[in-house]
C-alpha cells in the first residue's frame, strides 16, 4: 500500500528542486574563448554569445569549439543538478513509500 503523505512530500520536494534547477545560471566559455553559453541546472540553454570575430577561423575549428563548449556546459549543468538534488538522488526519495 502506498503512503500518500510521503508521496506528496516527495512530489513537493521534486517540484522545489525543479524550480531551483530552472533558476540556476551556469556560464561556460569555449576553450579558445570564441563563444560563451549560459545554461540552467535543468539543461536549458538561455543564451549563446559570440565573443570574438570568427573571421580567420575554419568551419572545423568553430564546430569543434561549439561541440566542446556544449559538452563542458552540459557536464557543469549535470554536476550542479546532482548537487541541488541532494537528498532526492536517484531512487533514494522513493524509499518508504510502501508500507
Amino acid at each position: 500500500m502506498l503512503d500518500l503523505k510521503k508521496l506528496l512530500e516527495l512530489r513537493k520536494t521534486m517540484n522545489e528542486t525543479k524550480k531551483r534547477l530552472d533558476a540556476m545560471v551556469i556560464k561556460e566559455t569555449s576553450p579558445k574563448g570564441l563563444f560563451e553559453l549560459t545554461i540552467s541546472g535543468s539543461q536549458k540553454v538561455s543564451e549563446v554569445k559570440i565573443l570574438k570575430d570568427l573571421a580567420g577561423h575554419s568551419n572545423e575549428e568553430i564546430e569543434k569549439e561549439i561541440k566542446e563548449l556544449m559538452n563542458k556546459a552540459t557536464a557543469s549543468s549535470q554536476a550542479a543538478a546532482m548537487q541541488a538534488m541532494g537528498g532526492i538522488g536517484a531512487l533514494g526519495g522513493l524509499a518508504g513509500l510502501t508500507k
